[in-house]
């Protein structure tokens, strides 16, 4: 009989629950938002230039298998960190390829700042 209790009890604290896993808190959460804030882009300044060549270590290592549209995109991040701005207003690019390579790009365009209104 105890033997017989032993192989259910083993059975019992063995038991696997199959499924995918994961948690579940039951509450659901937005994930868009929304604002009511207005902003228009200011320009402030002149155009500026910013390039990103292959000739400097830190160019190579930044284009080194980047597709252009990739390239234009960080080019354009870059100027508006270097010049302290939102965006860049009308930007306009130019570029050398060798092959698929982009060898130097070059953003310019307007600064500009988002101001709140009102």
């Amino acid at each position: 009989m105890s033997f017989t209790i032993a192989i259910v009890l083993s059975f019992i604290s063995c038991r696997v629950i199959a499924g995918a896993g994961g948690t579940d808190t039951g509450v659901s959460v937005s994930t868009s938002g929304r604002s009511t804030n207005e902003y228009d882009l200011i320009p402030v300044g002149d155009r500026i230039t910013y390039t990103i060549d292959i000739s400097t270590p830190e160019g190579a290592q930044k284009l080194a298998n980047i597709s252009l549209e990739d390239a234009k995109h960080l080019a354009e991040i870059e100027a508006t960190r270097k010049y302290n701005c939102d965006r860049l207003i009308d930007p306009r690019f130019d570029y050398l390829k060798k092959g698929k390579r982009i060898l130097r790009i070059t953003v310019d365009g307007r600064p500009g700042n988002y101001k709140t209104v009102k």
